[in-house]
């Protein structure tokens, strides 16, 4: 959903970096929280959840403020 909308406005360098930075910073919130911190996925899957959502809109908004396509290549397409 919100890749949509994002990917008409990066760059081709910001979209690698969207996504290679989306898998990275999920596998690290997902090592942290079930290993370091023992999260259960049976008991606290809202909290997991969450934290997933969190943690790919605040990576979608340094992409776009780091790789966003200048307004005349975003008009054109």
């Amino acid at each position: 959903m919100i890749e949509r909308l994002l990917l008409k406005h990066l760059t081709k360098k910001g979209k690698i970096a969207y996504f290679v930075g989306v898998i990275l910073l999920l596998v690290l919130l997902g090592y942290f929280m079930l290993e370091v911190q023992n999260y259960s996925l049976d008991d606290d899957r809202i909290t997991i959840v969450l934290a997933m959502i969190v943690v790919n809109l605040l990576w979608a908004g340094v992409c776009f403020l780091c790789w966003k396509k200048p307004k005349e290549e975003v008009l054109k397409s």
